[in-house]
């Protein structure tokens, strides 16, 4: 399902964003013990601090999501654009409309990476941000967080959750639709990644 980031994405700098490759060598304890398999990735980095990977943990907890989109997709977060691309070709996906905070990041992903028609990117804070009139969705996916604990459930995904549902299309409608955030499990149970 998901796609060879490290092929897809060469290096590059935008303003306070770098997006990196690295090797994870067998020799690299401290980063296996911390979860990452020895192979080569790309990362998006924000001043020092990593946003998203193309990682076993990333691909992990986003494989529910990606084996689960349909119809008509709202995801906040672009990210290295490894789950838009993941999904993006599934013929039960009608759109994907994408909310980015950060023009830079669009910049750096979008020149590099071949998206479908299906994709909208829009720059905007998920916070702030509305659909147009009567715009509905089937799926609805938050991935806007670096790390995640029982204060980001709390502050930030349920009030989420809570703003987006009524962008739902209706159960009659959707019967399958579902409204999620990233590691939604883990943060409310104040669970490591």
């Amino acid at each position: 399902m998901y796609k060879d980031m490290v092929q897809l994405l060469s290096p590059t700098e935008n303003g306070d964003f770098k997006l990196e490759h690295f090797e994870v060598r067998n020799g690299d304890i401290r980063v296996i013990l911390s979860g990452i398999n020895p192979g080569n990735y790309v990362r998006l980095m924000h001043r020092g601090e990593v946003v998203m990977s193309d990682t076993y943990m990333e691909k992990r907890t986003n494989s529910s999501f990606c084996a689960n989109a349909y119809g008509d997709i709202l995801i906040g977060g672009l990210g290295i654009g490894m789950i838009i691309m993941a999904i993006q070709d599934d013929e039960r996906v009608k759109s994907i409309t994408v909310l980015e905070k950060y023009q830079e990041v669009i910049d750096i992903i979008t020149a590099q990476l071949p998206f479908n028609d299906k994709v909208k990117i829009i720059c905007a804070d998920v916070f702030e941000w509305k659909p147009e009139k009567g715009q509905k969705f089937d799926c609805i996916y938050m991935d806007i967080w670096n790390y995640v604990n029982s204060d980001v459930y709390q502050d930030e995904m349920k009030p989420l959750k809570r703003k987006y549902s009524r962008y739902l299309k209706s159960k009659d409608e959707s019967p399958n639709r579902f409204n999620e955030c990233w590691a939604e499990w883990q943060a409310k149970n104040n669970r490591r990644l």
